[in-house]
């Protein structure tokens, strides 16, 4: 569970840090000029004046369709039926599973747990100060 909350949490880093430095392209017609929290926020109002927006109904259905991909993995390992690590997907484009395995391992988990610090604090700090 950490591995797979710290890889959100980079991910959620990422994006905050994106959102800041770059505009995308339709976001400030469809949202106008909102940051982290706030493009939340406009979405909810969007669909509460009864305009088709189902942008959560998106959400929740690829991320169910992506847990129910992954819940088969998990099942399997606590079955015994396979000797994959936690979080090993066979996806590694980049090659870095040919490196020292246990490094990089340590290197995953250690960053994913500043990750999650560090959304935490950037969301709370938006929160605070209402600027992104």
């Amino acid at each position: 569970a950490e591995l797979k909350h710290g890889r959100a949490a980079m991910l959620a880093a990422a994006g905050a840090i994106a959102q800041d430095l770059f505009t995308f392209p339709g976001t400030v017609a469809t949202f106008g000029n909102v940051k982290m929290t706030g493009a939340h926020d406009a979405i909810l109002a969007m669909e509460g004046q009864g305009k088709n927006v189902a942008t959560f109904h998106q959400m929740l259905l690829w991320l169910g369709i992506l847990e129910i991909a992954s819940a088969f993995a998990t099942i399997q390992m606590f079955k015994g039926d396979t000797d994959r690590l936690p979080g090993d997907f066979g996806f590694d484009p980049l090659g870095m599973g040919k490196k020292d395995m246990s490094t990089m391992q340590l290197k995953e988990i250690k960053n994913g747990r500043l990750a999650m610090m560090g959304i935490g604090g950037m969301v709370h700090g938006y929160f605070l100060t209402g600027k992104g």
